[in-house]
């Protein structure tokens, strides 16, 4: 009978074949729809009308799908031969999934070649450790860093496409709605908002209470009737407010990315990356707020700073390489008063193209030496590098302070390819805290706390997967089965001073590239 572990083994070796057997199959498809192009491009019917699609009614037959879904198909083969070298040989290796592999092909639809083989490398090695949900975020970072004019001209371009349509869902039906990021944040809050008038004794689940709320502002109701079913409902007793909130979005961005001097993504809580152009556009109505970084490798390097003397306790607990030191660029500090902002002026030049980004989770091999010095340092006892406690460390709940910047580091869940947004998240001490003795403990203090969700921080107290935080945010995970699996904070590698944005909806053109898939109307099998 099989341990566990050989069925792990046996289960990424079929994963192997069957994306194998998924290449194979998309290539073939590209091969056959281009074939018919050209044939009809020779021809000269009607004006190239055909373009192919006798070759994707074929496929679709032969494979039992739609004519989307073998359209699909078709796209990714010719655009893996055309211009994405590099994942096609990863795709035919079988390191990769037809999913992740659709996920770049059409987040790159459109960008010039220049572009897509400067963003390839980068996107591949993201693509090998995260899911289809998670690389879309990361893909669009990449683009952004390698081509930002590119992505602002696209979301410009994009805000004519916004559309509305219906669906059949089993019995029941479906609106969906393309928005750019900032409106669906507005309309978000607005249903939020409203969902939130009745009492706490209300009959309803969250999203049926959500539901409800999107259908009342459809007619023009600002608040919800309480289903609690008491008299003294003090709900149902509040007076009715038709006053409306104006609705508001957080965006992070680095300084020097709003004053055009780099071109780093900014960042919308819930989203994810936008290209800094945008920010820059909000930033004329926005209120802003610091977030103070200490530059600790860079100011050793020019020696603004001393290092620190050997065996000392951020030495020892460190157990990094030289390449994990240029790694850890800056820690977060502290954050600023909320200040009105003002308009930003616009940058004579281009923004130069920012530094290629490191990957936000690095797959480590079994066994590897700088996760077993990370895991085995005796220092690493949660104290976080601080050699005396500092205000809060003996108290269990985070303050405030601590809580928005380990929220504004780490961005998301930091459990590797997890990307539940972290206003969402629970904080986790990464190592325990110890009621009984807290000084023994894992101290309350940002090198200590990460962002996890429900699910994963309840399989991180269960002791099912360990982790360990290095300098710099970097976190350590090792899975039961022995797994390593690094993950650094998603904002925690700038090396520029950051600051919040907070602007209110409605000012300038503000949409977002949302390439349609051509599967609209079927999921693939991969």
């Amino acid at each position: 009978m099989l341990d566990d572990g050989a069925v792990l083994d046996e289960l990424a070796a079929a994963a192997v074949a069957e994306n194998c057997a998924a290449y194979r199959k998309v290539v073939l498809a590209g091969r056959l729809w281009e074939t018919w192009v050209e044939r009809d491009a020779e021809l000269g019917r009607d004006g190239f009308v055909d373009c192919g699609n006798n070759a994707l009614a074929e496929i679709a037959v032969r494979l039992g799908c739609s004519k989307a879904v073998a359209e699909g198909f078709a796209v990714v083969g010719m655009e893996l031969r055309l211009r994405l070298p590099l994942v096609r040989a990863a795709f035919a290796a079988g390191e990769l999934d037809f999913a992740r592999v659709r996920r770049i092909v059409h987040d790159t639809l459109g960008f010039t070649p220049g572009t897509v083989a400067l963003a390839e490398p980068d996107m591949l090695a993201a693509a090998r450790v995260l899911s289809p949900g998670p690389l879309a975020g990361e893909v669009d970072t990449i683009l952004i860093r390698v081509a930002p004019a590119e992505v602002a001209a696209r979301r410009e371009e994009a805000e004519r496409d916004r559309r509305i349509r219906k669906r059949r869902v089993g019995p029941l039906a479906r609106l969906e709605v393309d928005l750019s990021p900032v409106e669906a944040e507005a309309a978000w809050q607005r249903v939020t908002e409203v969902a939130g008038t009745v009492c706490g004794q209300d009959r309803r689940n969250r999203q049926y209470r959500m539901v409800d709320a999107f259908l009342a502002l459809v007619h023009g109701e600002n608040r919800l009737g309480c289903e609690c079913g008491r008299s003294d409902c003090a709900a149902v007793i509040a007076p009715v407010s038709l006053r409306r909130r104006t609705p508001l979005v957080q965006i992070g961005i680095d300084v020097a990315s709003l004053l055009g001097l780099r071109s780093e993504p900014a960042y919308l809580p819930g989203y994810g990356p936008v290209d800094p152009e945008l920010a820059r556009q909000l930033a004329a109505d926005a209120t802003w707020q610091g977030m103070l970084t200490e530059l600790h490798e860079i100011a050793t390097d020019e020696g603004l700073i001393a290092d620190p003397a050997p065996g000392s306790l951020s030495d020892s607990m460190s157990g990094r390489t030289p390449t994990q030191d240029r790694l850890c660029t800056s820690t977060f500090r502290a954050r600023g008063s909320r200040r009105p902002g003002a308009v930003v002026p616009a940058p004579r030049t281009p923004a130069p193209p920012a530094p290629p980004p490191f990957g936000t989770v690095a797959a480590i091999g079994h066994g590897a030496a700088e996760l077993d010095r990370i895991f085995d340092a005796a220092a690493c006892t949660g104290h976080g590098g601080h050699h005396h406690p500092p205000p809060g460390a003996f108290e269990y709940r985070p303050d405030a302070a601590t809580t928005a910047v380990v929220r504004a580091r780490d961005r998301h869940c930091r459990f590797p390819g997890c990307r539940t947004p972290a206003a969402q998240c629970q904080l986790d001490h990464v190592v325990e805290f110890d009621y009984h003795r807290p000084d023994r403990g894992g101290w309350t203090v940002r090198s200590n706390l990460q962002c996890l969700c429900a699910f994963h921080h309840q399989l991180k107290t269960m002791k099912l997967w360990h982790a360990q935080m290095a300098p710099g945010g970097q976190v350590a995970w090792r899975s039961s089965y022995g797994h390593n699996l690094v993950t650094t904070p998603a904002a925690g590698l700038t090396s520029a001073p950051t600051a919040t944005l907070t602007a209110p909806v409605g000012s300038g053109p503000l949409a977002w590239q949302q390439i349609p898939d051509p599967t609209d109307d079927e999921e693939p099998p991969y």
